[in-house]
């Protein structure tokens, strides 16, 4: 057992806890279907499985080892488990990254599909690269026919949602990302005013995708950043001062 769990916790990046917690909820779940009963199973401090049926019998509970060698189906409990240990490892990951939702990334588009939404390759945690879509609504028209916003091209999003979902039957990480929130303009104009946006407020009061954005800042932001997240963006931008933001 000592090796199964080790080789699971690699395969799923979990914690021995977590793994030990899903092979006891696992090994419960299907032996109390299959003998009618509710049934516990308990790793031990030896990692020895121990498996007890309880049954009610005349207002007492009753209960009975069952030995390991008498269940049937391990390759089926197997499977089960895999599939559980995959869920939780997804869930797992949703939660480290949700973290970064509503930040900016910068991601190269790798594909489009038959729907015309945009897939990119970015790094929403740094160092662990994942495949994100930008639905076709969520770019502006004026990008959508532009040869700016290709396939090759690495380009600044906005981190919209991350949700676990059901691919084909098994659980996926989906990293939702986008082109038209007024957070993007945020964050990229913190991006290129570095440590000196620490102490300043910035607010997208208005965007009107590929036309205009109007920002509003506690002090005043030098044109080159105002300059470069327009070419960004290809939008104009509109920036005022009020010290009381």
């Amino acid at each position: 057992m000592q090796e199964t769990i080790s080789l699971f916790t690699k395969k799923y990046g979990l914690t021995r806890s977590e793994v030990v917690v899903e092979i006891e909820k696992v090994f419960s779940g299907i032996l109390s279907r299959r003998y009618g009963c509710e049934v516990m199973a308990v790793l031990q401090h030896d990692l020895q499985l121990v498996v007890v049926a309880y049954n009610g019998a005349g207002g007492t509970v009753q209960q009975r080892v069952i030995e390991l060698n008498n269940i049937r189906g391990w390759n089926t409990i197997r499977r089960h488990l895999e599939k559980t240990l995959l869920k939780a490892s997804v869930l797992k990951e949703t939660r480290q990254y949700k973290y970064y939702e509503q930040e900016l990334r910068w991601g190269e588009i790798i594909a489009i599909d038959a729907e015309r939404n945009y897939h990119v390759e970015l790094e929403v945690i740094p160092g662990e690269t994942v495949t994100a879509v930008c639905p076709l609504n969520r770019v502006g028209l004026h990008e959508r026919s532009s040869g700016n916003f290709s396939i090759g091209e690495r380009r600044a999003f906005h981190v919209r949602r991350v949700d676990p979902v059901f691919l084909n039957g098994m659980p996926r990480l989906k990293v939702v990302v986008d082109r038209v929130s007024k957070t993007l303009v945020e964050e990229l104009l913190k991006e290129q005013l570095g440590y000196s946006a620490e102490n300043m407020a910035i607010r997208c009061t208005r965007r009107f995708v590929g036309q205009k954005s109007f920002v509003v800042a506690s002090r005043r932001i030098p044109k080159p950043a105002i300059m470069a997240v327009t070419r960004e963006l290809k939008e104009h931008m509109q920036v005022r001062i009020d010290r009381n933001l």
